[in-house]
């Protein structure tokens, strides 16, 4: 398997894996594309970092700072995800541990994100990686009836 940064030949791909993974139960706003040039446009290549296999993007870690505030400049906020054919084969640990590796060499101080309470695989492993839960937005959305949490969990280098 390679860890690289994607490029504009990734976006299929990256495409189907998105429209898989974030779903009703991973993240409160559906993400779906409806082409490649609107993916491209919102994803430029080198703006997230891949796993391949076999020619195929099989997981994929976005990260940014927080907002352009120069005061938080230290802080990642990420998003992850792997292809569910494709998951518990440690993918989504190697790009954490890519990311960690990148953000220790380039000075970022704390690595962020936000996961609905809902999803208890995902906060297993990031609780599993080290990040902590920092904070809890209570029923901060009504998804399908049921009110659920936002949960903000960071991790320090």
């Amino acid at each position: 398997m390679e860890i690289r940064l994607s490029h504009k030949e990734d976006a299929s791909s990256m495409m189907e894996l998105e429209n898989l993974v974030w779903t009703k139960g991973t993240t409160p706003a559906e993400i779906q594309f409806d082409s490649e040039a609107e993916f491209l446009e919102k994803n430029p290549p080198g703006s997230k970092t891949v796993a391949v296999l076999d020619g195929k993007v099989v997981g994929i870690l976005g990260y940014h700072a927080p907002h352009s505030l120069k005061a938080v400049q230290h802080v990642l906020e990420l998003d992850i995800a792997v292809h569910p054919a494709y998951q518990k084969q440690g993918i989504a640990g190697q790009l954490m541990d890519a990311l960690k590796e990148m953000a220790r060499k380039n000075g970022v101080k704390k690595l962020q994100l936000r996961v609905l309470s809902t999803n208890e695989k995902a906060i297993h492993f990031y609780q599993k990686n080290g990040f902590h839960k920092e904070g809890v937005l209570e029923k901060q959305f009504l998804l399908d009836g049921a009110y659920v949490d936002d949960i903000f969990m960071a991790y320090f280098l």
